[in-house]
């Protein structure tokens, strides 16, 4: 799941350009939605990292079970 990972850490940059063009250019009015882009992609990021790790264990669970 790296490229979900690089998705959610692209989305999260996206998100800070978003909120500081607002902040400084634009006198604040989309703010807000940098920030719920910037969250966006950092629960994106999270998601994708709590995946993988859910994979990894699930496949040394499998070889535990196929030891015996």
């Amino acid at each position: 799941m790296k490229w979900a990972e690089l998705l959610g850490k692209a989305v999260a940059v996206l998100g800070v350009g978003l909120f500081l063009l607002s902040l400084f250019r634009l006198d604040g009015a989309g703010v807000g939605a940098g920030l719920v882009v910037l969250l966006y992609g950092v629960g994106l990021a999270l998601l994708a990292g709590v995946y993988g790790e859910l994979k990894a264990v699930r496949a040394l669970l499998e070889r535990e079970v196929e030891k015996g």
